[in-house]
């Protein structure tokens, strides 16, 4: 059986699942188009708050998402060393009681054992660190990627060597299955390709009643998050990170948008406080962000991750200063466990993503490389199949399948309606 080795793919949404996947694909041979609806790339979530690459403590309650962080962390550091960036520290602590009162939701004894699930795991003491109201605290080697100008310069330049054609400020309006095409309908024109994917994030573009079709019954919403920018007054050498953990809890990363030596720039956000409303669309949680403004978020939410992240890090703002925030809108899984692994999916030969942690872009285009590899083998199969009768390709139910089906109509001159011998009974 053999399949066109170079195909044509069209590629939709411009972050990093959708520019890591269109580099790979090219590496086989593919011709590859990218469509981004913003003037340029890493524009949305992926640009703005795809910061931390995980080993896993961050989710203590999903072995799965940690395991898929851990394995596909080495690979993703491997593939892009440029945008790694190591860390002075990278603590993880376990708080008494969130923000709301309540008490951890896994034991010390339990979240000890998660962040050891990292050898290069170490104990430190809190106090002696300058935190409090802590039960433990724990220092990773786990590196941030970079963002902003920084990771969008990166990779135009690398598109541009690849030979990936780019469409910017391009809007998707459908996509459409042909047989055995697809249809991009943009506001400029119309684009046919072998295979398209949708990387937009799982915010469009998506099959009508798509939930009904998946194996699982997922639960999707579309969360309002916003961050605290914060500029460090005594940088050091390299950035630190600071999570509290688990419940409703502060949390504190580098934001590394340049290649300067020394990174100033930080976010706060906060389990609860930061992630402001719910939705059931994305559109919904855009139009929520667009009302927000500097008093809403300076004189009501500031005020509450500040007196949070100063419950365990008393001298945090004597170091860090308020320079501003930003926002966006985050589609999530709803799990009891807070699972955050990628999702691939193929239906009527458009390929589908949903966003799960920044290193899972490795696991998701190697799903891609295998959803395509059946797509075509469906495509070019020797054997075809219909309500389970299969048939080859080279059988006449295939290839004369329209003569076939073109019958004559009743009482038509046509030798299916002779009746021959009931004619010569009723002539006798």
């Amino acid at each position: 059986m053999r399949y066109p080795a170079q195909l044509k793919v069209g590629i939709v949404g411009g972050g990093w699942n959708g520019c890591h996947i269109a580099l790979e694909l090219r590496k086989q041979g593919h011709r590859v188009s990218l469509f981004e609806s913003k003037p340029d790339i890493f524009q949305g979530v992926s640009g703005n708050f795809g910061i931390r690459l995980h080993k896993g403590p961050h989710y203590p309650r999903s072995k799965a998402t940690r395991d898929s962080c851990r394995e596909a962390l080495d690979k993703f550091c491997e593939t892009y060393p440029e945008l790694v960036v190591h860390h002075e520290s990278a603590i993880y602590a376990h708080g008494e009681k969130d923000a709301l009162g309540n008490p951890f939701k896994v034991s010390d004894d339990a979240f000890r054992k998660v962040c050891h699930e990292s050898p290069d795991c170490a104990t430190i003491d809190p106090q002696s660190a300058g935190f409090e109201n802590l039960l433990s605290a724990y220092n990773l080697d786990e590196p941030s990627v970079a963002i902003g100008d920084r990771l969008r310069t990166f990779f135009k330049e690398k598109l541009g060597i690849a030979g990936v054609h780019l469409h910017l400020n391009c809007s998707v309006e459908k996509i459409e299955s042909l047989g055995q095409k697809s249809l991009i309908q943009t506001d400029d024109g119309q684009y046919t390709f072998d295979i398209v994917i949708n990387a937009t994030g799982y915010t469009s573009l998506l099959p009508q009643n798509i939930a009904e079709s998946l194996p699982v019954d997922i639960g999707i919403t579309h969360q309002v998050c916003i961050a605290l920018v914060y500029e460090d007054q005594h940088p050091q050498n390299k950035p630190l990170s600071f999570i509290v953990m688990d419940g409703w809890f502060p949390c504190v990363m580098p934001v590394i948008d340049s290649h300067e030596p020394v990174q100033k720039k930080y976010i706060l956000t906060h389990g609860s406080h930061t992630i402001l409303r719910s939705f059931d669309s994305h559109e919904k949680g855009l139009s929520f962000l667009k009302g927000l403004d500097d008093d809403i978020v300076s004189n009501k939410i500031r005020p509450e991750c500040e007196r949070e992240i100063t419950r365990f890090w008393p001298k945090f703002l004597d170091r860090f200063h308020y320079q501003g925030w930003k926002g966006n809108v985050l589609a999530k899984l709803k799990t009891t466990s807070e699972f955050r692994s990628s999702l691939t999916f193929e239906k009527e030969g458009v390929i589908h993503v949903f966003p799960g942690k920044v290193s899972n872009v490795i696991t998701a285009a190697e799903e891609i490389n295998v959803l395509i590899s059946d797509i075509l083998r469906r495509r070019y199969s020797s054997v075809r199949e219909f309500n389970g009768v299969r048939f080859t390709t080279t059988s006449a139910f295939h290839i004369n399948s329209q003569e076939i089906g073109d019958k004559p109509k009743q009482g038509e001159n046509h030798t299916s309606n002779l009746q021959t011998f009931a004619a010569i009974f009723a002539a006798s």
